[in-house]
């Protein structure tokens, strides 16, 4: 029964039943590839021995590499393409290990040979033209020897004049690895950090010497071949199918689903490498660190029998998100609903909290209320938001400084300092550290916000209500009072930015320090919820074990500039104290330039938006289209509106037919992605949302006209290939930059 190794392919652009008949034909060919049926053919003059078409129907060849070692035999498949194209990529591509990094590889090898003796030698630019990696120091022998690209293709690369020329030539490249070094010298990485990315071998200094092979002299046997399919740079492209069910998700998910399977060498080192305490990766929207998760969490509960572990995130979408998503990659798995369970257990960080509530049984109300109230108390029966209370609470301060008075300001300085720190007295509170709050207070002023606070906590007690804020104070109080008994092995975090400092103590406890005992992945541009932190404080140390992910896997240049181009102009710092720059990223797919349609009036917004989707469904690219709005009333408007127009769509979480344009806010957006995406009403009045920004005053107000510009970000960042952004009256003043 002969293996199947898959290629990347553009097959999920074919029609579906052409897909379909691919499917069937791979898996008659995993069945028996005798079979007379599938008529498994070499071609005439073909580069490449080991070359093959198959037959899928009358119009439609598959492309195949056929490998045999040990009596056992491997089909390579590099897509399916109509017949006289097919057997024309038959006969000129070879499969082979790069000479120089040991990848597998396909070639094309009707490509015209460079002569050494025009080769060029080394930075110097040609006379007429600038030459953009001359110009930025790398010598074409280092694209050679260094990378492994063949002499004819290092020259191409040579005569890309600018940064976005060479990035532009990525598209036309065979394989995966080329791809990704040409955008890394396109953003002035050095030949050692590319081959580093990538995981690439040290250069054979005898092969280096010689440059690219040819076909002629390819010969490197199919088991070398086999070994070459293998290592990381190679998984980027080709990956083992494993069963027909496999191979049915990986075809018909295509790019949707090819987080599944095919891992940058980067995301595998942080997938497979321990750490010696808590660790953080970073990077910015579509950079996979979600995927590096995933997997991470799925070799930690197969690593050893019995680990716990906990994956956890903001919000419960993005956890149900995160659930739903690991039985996608392995439904081996072993997934837990219990804290403490072995197996994988993936929640929302509150919900986390509740968990070790309903754990601890009485004892939580007596050890953290002890802690966080300074007495034990009766059980909460009401879990309310961290806002509820404050209005009542602030109108015991009279005619106070209006900077204290303001309930969203005692919000934050309770869930801030006070919860954080323990803070259970008046004298305790006279001597907290309050660092980042912006607004200095005296001891008259903490004395006022003191008063409310405490009249806070008496109406609460009457209520019989808990925040979730006091509800993970008290959860991590009473972790920490059981040490030794910690519930879990290892904690993935995702969406790290968005947690609270009460959130983080939550963490800490929940798994003793130990190897791989913390793993956050974050973001500190998408930052949409909360305040800035400093993880430090709360146990969470991450100097020298942090890094970053710069590939963007999910939209393309286009978009990504425009969604970078929103965060210009602010400087974001992140859970370590270091300022995160939006630079250094890069895609490796190209598309259209987002469009920015403005209007007069808000009706000719709403025809710009029908018109849109229109156009996207009259060219039969209606699938996953998704209009985000910053409110869920604008978007309930805008759907009536569209419907008098004959355009249906329906709000995100609804039942809907296959197809259906989504209505979906810009905070519900995170964590998605879509292939076109409509920006509604960036219009000044609308984004910053006035009633974000009301009543606050100073670094709060600061910080939340951050949070406004990194939901813009989030939400310009959900599309795949093609963007569009509306207004009426005048744009955002978030859009200026």
């Amino acid at each position: 029964m002969p293996e199947v190794t898959l290629s990347k392919t553009d097959d999920h652009k074919l029609d579906s039943t052409v897909q379909s008949k691919v499917l069937t034909f791979l898996m008659k060919l995993r069945e028996d590839d005798s079979s007379v049926g599938l008529h498994i053919e070499k071609m005439e003059d073909q580069k490449d021995p080991r070359a093959r078409t198959g037959r899928v129907n009358k119009s439609w060849r598959a492309v195949l590499f056929r490998l045999d070692h040990d009596g056992e035999r491997t089909y390579v498949y590099t897509g399916t393409y109509e017949h006289d194209e097919a057997i024309e990529r038959a006969r000129t591509r070879v499969l082979r290990t790069n000479p120089v990094t040991h990848i597998a590889e396909i070639i094309d090898a009707s490509a015209p040979a460079v002569d050494a003796a025009t080769e060029p030698a080394h930075v110097a630019a040609p006379a007429k033209k600038p030459s953009y990696l001359g110009e930025h120091g790398y010598p074409v022998a280092d694209l050679i020897s260094g990378l492994g690209f063949e002499k004819a293709d290092a020259a191409r690369l040579y005569e890309a004049e600018s940064e976005d020329a060479l990035a532009a030539l990525a598209d036309g490249f065979e394989n995966e690895w080329q791809r990704l070094a040409i955008l890394g010298m396109a953003v002035g990485d050095t030949i050692a950090k590319i081959r580093g990315d990538l995981g690439l071998e040290v250069p054979d200094s005898e092969m280096a010497d010689e440059g690219g092979e040819t076909a002629a002299d390819e010969e490197r046997g199919d088991a070398e071949l086999l070994d070459a399919l293998k290592s990381p740079a190679s998984q980027m492209q080709f990956t083992l199918v494993g069963d027909d069910e496999e191979l049915r998700r990986i075809l018909e998910e295509g790019d949707f689903g090819a987080w599944r399977v095919f891992l940058h060498p980067e995301q595998v080192r942080y997938v497979e490498r321990d750490f010696n305490g808590p660790f953080r990766l970073t990077g910015g929207a579509g950079t996979g660190k979600t995927v590096v998760l995933l997997h991470r969490a799925r070799r930690l509960a197969l690593a050893e029998s019995g680990a716990r572990v906990v994956l956890t995130t903001f919000t419960k979408a993005l956890a149900g998100m995160l659930r739903r998503d690991l039985a996608r990659l392995d439904e081996g798995i072993p997934q837990t609903s219990s804290l403490g369970g072995p197996g994988v257990y993936v929640t929302g960080i509150d919900a986390l909290a509740a968990a070790v509530r309903d754990r601890a049984g009485n004892d939580f109300w007596s050890v953290g209320g002890e802690a966080v109230f300074g007495a034990a108390i009766t059980e909460r029966t009401s879990m309310v938001s961290n806002s509820q209370g404050w209005d009542a609470a602030a109108s015991v301060l009279g005619d106070a400084p209006a900077e204290i008075t303001n309930p969203a300001f005692l919000e934050a300085e309770y869930v801030q300092v006070i919860l954080p720190q323990r803070v259970r007295t008046l004298s305790e509170y006279l001597a907290a550290r309050r660092p980042g709050r912006g607004v200095a207070l005296d001891r008259a002023r903490r004395a006022a916000v003191w008063a409310a606070v405490e009249a806070y906590r008496t109406n609460a007690a009457k209520a019989r209500r808990l925040t979730w804020a006091e509800l993970s104070a008290m959860a991590s109080a009473f972790l920490e009072s059981r040490a030794g008994e910690a519930p879990a092995d290892h904690v993935l975090i995702d969406e790290g930015q968005d947690l609270s400092p009460l959130h983080w103590q939550l963490v800490r406890a929940l798994a003793p320090a130990a190897t791989n005992d913390v793993f956050i992945a974050e973001d500190v541009h998408q930052r949409i919820y909360g305040h800035r932190i400093v993880l430090a404080r709360y146990g969470i140390k991450v100097v020298g074990r942090s890094r970053r992910l710069t590939l963007n896997y999910r939209t393309t240049h286009e978009n990504l500039l425009y969604a970078l181009g929103v965060l210009e102009d602010a400087e974001y710092i992140d859970t370590a104290e270091e300022t995160e720059t939006s630079h250094g990223y890069r895609s490796a797919r190209r598309g259209p330039v987002p469009r920015v349609i403005g209007s007069d009036h808000v009706w000719e917004q709403t025809d710009a938006v029908a018109r849109t989707i229109a156009d996207w469904q009259a060219a039969g690219v209606g699938d996953s289209i998704a209009i985000l709005g910053r409110t869920t009333v604008a978007l309930k408007r805008l759907q009536r509106q569209l419907d008098d127009r004959g355009i249906a769509t329906a709000l995100y979480g609804e039942a809907i037919k296959p197809g259906t344009p989504l209505l979906v806010t810009m905070h519900s957006a995170k964590g998605l992605e879509f292939s076109r995406v409509v920006l509604f009403d960036v219009s000044e009045g609308s984004v910053p949302l006035p009633l974000a920004l009301h009543g606050l005053t100073g670094t709060d107000l600061e910080d939340a006209m951050l949070r406004e510009r990194s939901l813009l970000y989030v939400a310009a960042s959900r599309a795949r290939d093609e963007l569009v952004v509306t207004w009426a009256g005048s744009p955002s003043g978030l859009l200026r930059s």
